[in-house]
């Protein structure tokens, strides 16, 4: 995803935060304009001093995350620790095809992932 993406989906969806999350979102915005290249091109040094003028919200603050959603992210990573569910990570080339994907048809990617990336394991008799 491009920078000039980010900035726009940024700018769209800052109107369902609470107006205490503007100036952070649009000071984010802004250290998005100043660069010429995408993250994906930045040298580490770059992105280390990135994170550490822009850390990342704690899951329980942020706003998008209803405590439903918690729960549920919680349950999961519960039943991997447990052996009850498995995660499988994407190779690079897998990675590379779900972007490209990605392009084309966000909602069957997306949809994709989920179903290969949690499932049960069968149980053992």
């Amino acid at each position: 995803m491009s920078t000039a993406s980010i900035r726009e989906t940024l700018l769209r969806e800052v109107s369902v935060l609470p107006p205490d999350y503007y100036p952070k979102v649009l000071r984010f915005i802004e250290t998005l304009k100043e660069e010429e290249d995408d993250f994906e091109n930045w040298s580490d040094d770059k992105r280390q001093e990135w994170l550490r003028q822009n850390p990342p919200i704690p899951i329980e603050d942020d706003p998008t995350i209803t405590p439903e959603h918690l729960e549920r992210l919680r349950q999961r990573f519960r039943d991997v620790d447990e052996g009850r569910a498995k995660v499988v990570t994407f190779t690079p080339e897998e990675l590379e095809e779900f972007w490209q994907e990605m392009k084309h048809s966000p909602e069957e990617a997306t949809a994709k992932a989920r179903a290969r990336a949690h499932y049960r394991p069968p149980k053992q008799s």
